[in-house]
């Protein structure tokens, strides 16, 4: 299962293109506003993009 925002790498980069998997997050903001007798939505999406090395991963577990 994924986390909900996020991924789950289930092998290194290794193989990948440059050794580094490509990588885009975005987020997307609606603002609802009321002032002065008006009211309005403001949506605004940012994106940015890079990549990443994913090596040798390990899970700890702690009861």
């Amino acid at each position: 299962m994924s986390p909900s925002c996020g991924h789950k790498y289930t092998r290194t980069s290794a193989q990948a293109s440059g050794g580094r998997y490509p990588v885009t997050a975005a987020t997307t903001w609606d603002v609802a506003w009321e002032g002065a007798g008006q009211t309005g939505t403001i949506t605004t999406t940012r994106q940015s993009a890079t990549s990443l090395a994913i090596g040798e991963l390990q899970v700890l577990n702690v009861p």
